[in-house]
């Protein structure tokens, strides 16, 4: 029987880096989702009458809305590989560039992130925002499976490609 690699020594050199929230954004969600929870419990047990069902009704949607827009945040992330850089978010449809046809790099001087062109001209073909844990080795390795020829601009970068 042919022996199997053992799970921790398997080569791991082309396994796509995953990049997800950072620790400080994921303390400033859950505080802001906790913050409202307080907010809206307080209001209920400070009443004391009964509420109408309709306001006991938009409370809990904002809440339950306010809940899967911190678990998306938190099970946002993106995938750096060879062959495709993959944005993944739970609640959204997942959104993916080729690699080989990334033809700009952008990095906003104002925010975080990074901006994926397939046309330099044109809209970016893949946008990720910033609060990413790493965003100096995202915006490295993203540069580094980009074609050679592909235009890195902003952040003091030269158009060319260099910086």
């Amino acid at each position: 029987m042919p022996r199997q690699p053992e799970p921790g020594n398997a080569p791991e050199e082309h396994a796509p880096r995953r990049f997800g929230l950072s620790q400080s954004r994921r303390w400033i969600s859950a505080s802001g989702l906790l913050a409202c929870i307080l907010l809206v419990g307080t209001d209920y047990a400070g009443g004391g009458a009964a509420r109408e069902w309709s306001g006991l009704a938009l409370d809990a949607s904002i809440v339950a809305g306010l809940v899967l827009v911190v678990f998306n945040a938190f099970r946002k992330s993106v995938l750096v590989g060879e062959n495709e850089i993959r944005k993944v978010q739970p609640l959204w449809s997942d959104r993916s560039v080729p690699t080989s046809e990334i033809r700009r790099v952008h990095v906003p001087t104002i925010e975080n992130g990074l901006w994926l062109y397939t046309d330099p001209d044109g809209n970016p073909a893949l946008t990720i925002g910033g609060g990413l844990e790493a965003p100096e080795e995202l915006e490295e390795l993203v540069i580094q499976h980009a074609p050679s020829d592909t235009a890195v601009t902003g952040l003091g970068h030269r158009a060319n490609g260099s910086s």
